[in-house]
């Protein structure tokens, strides 16, 4: 009976010593460290402008619904003569880059060109930045910097020879005799 007792007054004991020792107030911000870390910087408001190839309204529409997927979006505009997105709202934009790449669209941050201190020919002064792509992908090496091969499909041909293109069945306005 005495041994009962001396086993029961010793787990009683080591339960309190356990829970005074194990839950106390320190012990339990060491644990949850991980939660407890300061976060970062805020994120102010941003305007990002990206450069999509988007070559119609389902493109667009694609587009819209993976930014709109992404928090702190205030608003999303698309142009899609010009194939600029912009957004607005509390967020980072390489984030926004990513969700635009993860829908399966060509992206890249709009090409706002640096002026040189000065212009020594037209050309340099003239060029045409349309075509050209920032090498923030690596478009080329993957093969997607491709223009011919985005949004239209290449015009069939026989030859220079005219009346054997106005009976091509590949053509779509092929037969425009009747």
């Amino acid at each position: 009976m005495a041994t009962i007792l001396e086993r029961a007054f010793k787990s009683i004991i080591s339960s309190i010593a356990y829970s005074y020792f194990y839950f106390r107030e320190d012990h339990v911000r060491v644990r949850n460290i991980k939660h407890n870390m300061p976060k970062g910087k805020p994120l102010s408001l941003q305007t990002v402008d990206l450069k999509v190839r988007m070559c119609c309204t389902g493109c667009e529409r694609v587009v819209k619904n993976a930014i709109h997927k992404l928090r702190g979006i205030d608003s999303v505009e698309v142009d899609l003569e010009m194939e600029k997105v912009t957004v607005v709202g509390y967020v980072d934009r390489n984030k926004v880059l990513k969700a635009v790449r993860r829908a399966g669209k060509r992206a890249e941050f709009w090409p706002y060109p640096n002026p040189p201190l000065y212009f020594t020919s037209a050309n340099i002064y003239f060029k045409d930045t349309t075509s050209d792509f920032k090498e923030s992908y690596n478009y080329y090496k993957h093969g997607y910097n491709l223009a011919d091969r985005h949004g239209t499909l290449p015009v069939s041909h026989r030859g220079d020879d005219k009346v054997s293109n106005m009976f091509n069945d590949d053509n779509v306005n092929a037969c425009c005799l009747m």
